[in-house]
Formats: structure tokens, sequence, C-alpha cells
């Protein structure tokens, strides 16, 4: 069977997200106890499109955003930054989505590595709307700073 394209993956492929369930044993200690939710690649594109022009969000703020749609304690995190990922990508393949993916960083403001040609293309669309930035640690991570 042929890899599913990242559209089919965004669409297709988390048809029970949004999921609410216990934050799990083995994250009680970073995250508390309490409820999280699962999210769905579609809330995750539909949060990067209300990100207007000259503004970011960083993973922790989208899952901030998801967990009070939610009314739980957390959106998973791990699963919100693979989440993102698919999505940045299924926008690249669709010519005529144009969801800014670009203007959502990593949970500490640093560009994400795994989004379509990394870092070049979310580097120069960030420097359209008047970022610049900071290069910070030993393997070449970007941060974003304000205008």
């Amino acid at each position: 069977m042929p890899k599913k394209t990242y559209q089919e993956q965004m669409r297709n492929s988390y048809p029970k997200h949004p999921i609410i369930k216990p934050i799990p044993p083995s994250m009680v200690k970073t995250w508390g106890e309490g409820t999280q939710v699962l999210p769905s690649p579609l809330e995750i594109r539909d949060v990067m499109r209300s990100i207007p022009s000259g503004e970011v969000m960083t993973a922790k703020e989208l899952c901030v955003v998801l967990a009070k749609k939610h009314k739980v304690d957390i959106a998973c995190p791990y699963t919100t930054g693979i989440l993102m990922n698919i999505v940045a990508r299924a926008i690249e393949e669709d010519e005529n989505d144009d969801t800014p993916w670009w203007r959502t960083l990593g949970s500490c403001g640093e560009l994400k590595p795994k989004y379509p040609n990394a870092p070049e293309e979310q580097m120069a669309l960030l420097e359209a709307e008047g970022f610049s930035f900071e290069k910070k640690g030993k393997k070449c991570v970007y941060w974003v700073v304000k205008r």
C-alpha cells in the first residue's frame, strides 16, 4: 500500500481525535494529575489559521488554546508537536491552502526543524513579516526575535 500523503494523514488518520483522557502516570511528574486532550490535526490547522500576520505562537501557547477549548488541564504536548509537523506539511502539499503554518514555533520560540524545507522556508516567511533571528546553541538552532 502506498504511503499516505500528509493531506490524507491530516484529514483521515485521526478519526477518533480529539480524545479526552486522564494524564498518564508517565507524564504526571511533569504535568500533574488531571485530564488531557489529544487534539485532531484539523483543530491544530484552525488555530494556525487564527494567528494574524506579524504574530507567532509557540507550541506551548497552542497547547493552552486547545486545552481551554476542551476544558481540560493540558493538550498533550507530544501529540500536538507531531500533529503540528503533519499539518504544516499537509498545507504545503495543497497550493490552495494559505494557512500560515510558519507562524507556529517550537515550545521555546525556536523554528521547527521538521517543518517543510526547515529552517530556511520558515525563516524567509517570518522575515517577510518583519522578524529577525538570533542563532543559539551548538546545533544551529534559530530563535525568533520580535521586530
